[in-house]
């Protein structure tokens, strides 16, 4: 076990920095932006069957795209970098991060490749099924962030579906001294071969842990991936909550919000938007947590994927109802 405390392993190649007193924190999402078609019905069609849809909704989605929305909600400077076709499904996508207020000059359009697009299916328990297309073109393995996408940020969140964007943002935002978040979750290609020590922290979704660690007690996976990386680490465990190990590698375990969930789609990607914006404007990494534990309770409280985001108003207003949730 590495006897080091989680300030000395974050200190290479450089400290975090602290954040600018006065300013809006700035918080770069890296990653995959889709255009999401999403359907509730009472219960996931048979094969071979035909469902009708009691609502739907057609919105932006994709991991790194939501928390940017998530930033936005709470008050953040949020930009988006990622890459889209040059058609119109990549307009829409555009069209609805200006919308939510998101700065998506970042994004890199790519003639003659088809921007990605999910459907969705979203069960009256708030379950969804999500069925996704992201042309690997759009994804080259030599592509990277240009440094100038990242000037000014107070941090970095990547998604692993653009996999050199992330890994370079985190590089960059670690030499920078500010926060770099990865969501670790599954990708078509596997967990193989990728960078565990480039972000400063990784919050891991379950069927990931247990891919990259070969356990599938949490607990377990968390403590065989600790020998693999310095960051800090954590697992997201949908209803029950978020595990995570300390500066001393305790495990520790924060519960999620009971909520009458409606449509969970997004819950995860709202949450690293919330954690990452929280880290930026340095919180205690406890009310870091319980924030973004917030946030995505709260959106799962209503249809329509990024739709349901909360804004700062709803959630101060939900934790003081809550204060005893602890």
């Amino acid at each position: 076990m590495d006897s080091r405390t989680l300030t000395d392993r974050l200190a290479a190649p450089g400290s975090l920095r602290t954040r600018r007193v006065g300013v809006v924190t700035t918080v770069a999402c890296v990653g995959l932006a889709v255009l999401d078609i999403v359907f509730s019905v009472e219960t996931h069609p048979d094969r071979g069957r035909k469902t009708f849809a009691d609502a739907m909704t057609v919105i932006g989605g994709g991991p790194a795209a939501n928390a940017a929305v998530t930033v936005a909600r709470l008050d953040g400077d949020a930009r988006f970098i990622g890459r889209l076709g040059d058609d119109i499904v990549g307009d829409l996508i555009i069209d609805d991060f200006a919308r939510w207020g998101v700065d998506a000059s970042g994004v890199r359009r790519i003639p003659s490749v088809p921007s990605p697009v999910s459907s969705i299916v979203v069960e009256a328990d708030g379950e969804r099924t999500i069925v996704n297309h992201s042309d690997q073109r759009l994804f080259a393995p030599d592509d990277r962030v240009a440094p100038g996408d990242l000037n000014g940020v107070d941090a970095v969140l990547g998604d692993l579906l653009w996999p050199t964007g992330a890994i370079s943002a985190m590089h960059a935002a670690r030499a920078a001294g500010i926060p770099a978040v990865l969501d670790f979750d599954e990708t078509p290609h596997g967990p193989v071969g990728v960078v565990l020590t480039a972000p400063t922290h990784i919050i891991f979704s379950a069927p990931a842990l247990a891919a990259v660690s070969g356990e599938q007690d949490p607990v377990s996976g968390l403590r065989s991936v600790r020998t693999m990386t310095p960051s800090w680490i954590a697992v997201t465990l949908g209803a029950g909550g978020i595990l995570w190990l300390d500066d001393a590698d305790e495990s520790r375990q924060s519960p999620a919000f009971d909520v009458d969930a409606i449509d969970t789609l997004g819950a995860g990607d709202v949450f690293h938007g919330a954690f990452t914006l929280g880290l930026a404007e340095g919180r205690p990494i406890e009310d870091v947590i319980r924030r973004a534990s917030a946030v995505a309770a709260l959106k799962c409280t209503r249809f329509g994927g990024r739709s349901g985001i909360p804004g700062t108003e709803e959630v101060d207003a939900f934790l003081g109802s809550r204060s005893a949730d602890r």
